[in-house]
């Protein structure tokens, strides 16, 4: 009986060694050694229309999702990385440091060493905003005075904040227009087709930003703010980029990631690049988690790298608007000048009826 007894419970322990350490490793490779992963797009002109393929390309770094988390070896590995990819822009869609943390020094000094690299652009996830929310003085809460100190703390170190503002940069010849934004992208009119006024202030910042030409990116924490609704449709951007459901946070082998926020479970949108209605929608699996939340499982810490080919140079685009204003200017100064000879034509009638009719009145 007890040689029995013994022999289930070395069974079982062998069971337990051969369940347990995998699921252990793929636990901690989780929270440890970020990875590099690439993503790809092409951008390539719509079927109908004269623009031409371009032959520039941008490479973005996309990270999202830290939670304050500090790797054992320090987050100096996460620039490390991301400077060995060569990245014309740095972006960041939020969720980089936790609502409850004592102090912003965790994410200003990874801030600080990757503007060294590359320009930072950065916009707030609901962490974020908690943040600034928690470490705001009462007195001047809610006023247009209030002070942000995460912003203060963050362009000290060389970001730009982007919190439905955007900015007109050159990234290695090509024109961009990057912009970042938190609140939902679609459902922003009510059944009349007015204006939600709880969504007054987002409206106004996409129908301003999607006024260019040049290569639009959007970064927003959440991507359900574009996969729902008619976003993609309504809204003129090119890429729209997001992190926030972090992969699935557990990662089943050919299942894919397993948590999808309000997208449920088994989301199709939860990690990668997808094209929705021409709109290139990419989703990182971020950096960390929230301690609260399950552990991520089998799902790596990612530092994104995406290449985004076949975009105008700068050089072109001038080139197509220039010919595009000269064309219109010949066609108002054509339009103009049929006028002004139907008006001369007219006048050379109108005398000729006058000359017609004083010969007239002199006969008589």
């Amino acid at each position: 009986m007890i040689r029995k007894l013994f022999h289930f419970i070395f069974v079982v322990f062998i069971l337990a060694l051969l369940v347990g350490v995998p699921a252990g490793w793929m636990i901690s490779r989780s929270y440890s050694d970020p990875e590099v992963h690439y993503f790809y797009a092409q951008k390539a002109p719509e079927e109908g229309t004269a623009q031409e393929k371009g032959e520039e390309s941008l490479r973005f770094v996309v990270l999202s999702d830290l939670y304050n988390y500090v790797f054992e070896g320090g987050n100096g590995e996460i620039a490390d990385l991301a400077a060995s990819t060569s990245p014309d822009a740095i972006l960041i869609s939020g969720n980089m440091i936790r609502a409850d943390a004592e102090n912003t020094d965790v994410i200003t000094s990874l801030i600080k060493r990757l503007t060294q690299i590359a320009p930072v652009y950065y916009s707030y996830g609901e962490q974020e905003f908690q943040y600034v929310r928690a470490h705001t003085p009462q007195q001047t809460a809610g006023t247009e005075e209030s002070a942000d100190p995460l912003r203060e703390a963050l362009e000290k170190e060389g970001a730009v904040v982007l919190n439905e503002e955007y900015v007109d940069v050159t990234l290695y010849g090509v024109s961009t227009r990057i912009g970042g934004m938190y609140n939902k992208a679609y459902e922003m009119t009510n059944l009349r087709g007015d204006v939600k006024k709880s969504s007054e202030t987002t409206w106004r910042f996409l129908k301003e930003f999607q006024k260019t030409d040049s290569f639009k990116v959007i970064l927003c924490s959440n991507p359900d703010s574009f996969i729902y609704g008619n976003a993609c449709k309504d809204w003129m951007v090119d890429l729209v980029v997001s992190g926030r459901n972090l992969g699935g946070l557990v990662v089943l082998p050919y299942y894919g990631g397993v948590f999808g926020g309000t997208q449920g479970y088994f989301p199709e949108y939860i990690h990668g690049m997808y094209e929705r209605d021409n709109v290139d929608l990419f989703i990182t699996s971020g950096l960390s988690a929230p301690q609260a939340m399950i552990p991520r499982f089998n799902n790596p810490p990612e530092i994104a790298v995406l290449d985004i080919s076949d975009l105008e140079s700068a050089k072109t685009l001038n080139a197509r608007k220039k010919a595009a204003e000269e064309a219109k200017k010949a066609e108002e100064e054509a339009k103009k000048a049929k006028e002004e000879e139907k008006a001369a034509a007219e006048k050379e009638e109108k005398a000729k009826e006058q000359d017609k009719q004083e010969t007239t009145d002199n006969g008589a």
